[in-house]
């Protein structure tokens, strides 16, 4: 584990796809643990400072053509906050709403030994 690695709590702690708040150095990030991949980020939600950690993880909704129905991308995972469901790519933190530019910084992080280790750097 590098000096820039924080170990977050077992593997087991993280119920799968229910967003947990952590705290490392001061800083609050959104823990998800999708049964296969550990995700982080930061918990706060750029639109209007909501916590992340109070939101939803769920499958990404994609519309190919007008009038066609829905395809459910179950392995595109998105974090989405409660207050005013803006939607976030859980790889690149990218926000998937109107405002496509705005972002959460993304964390990477994997589990060894069955701990969750992020690296804050």
């Amino acid at each position: 584990m590098s000096s820039s690695e924080h170990d977050v709590g077992a593997v087991t702690d993280f119920q799968v796809g229910r967003p947990h708040r952590v705290e490392i150095d001061g800083r609050a990030l959104v823990i998800l643990n999708v049964g296969d991949r550990i995700y982080a980020v930061r918990d706060i939600c750029p639109h209007q400072g909501a916590r992340l950690s109070d939101g939803q993880c769920k499958s990404r909704l994609r519309v190919t053509a007008v009038g066609t129905q829905p395809e459910i991308q179950a392995d595109d995972l998105v974090l989405q906050c409660a207050w005013h469901g803006w939607m976030f790519d859980l790889d690149t933190g990218r926000a998937l709403t109107e405002n496509d530019s705005a972002r959460v910084r993304t964390y990477s992080a994997r589990v060894q030994d069955s701990r969750v280790l992020v690296d804050t750097t």
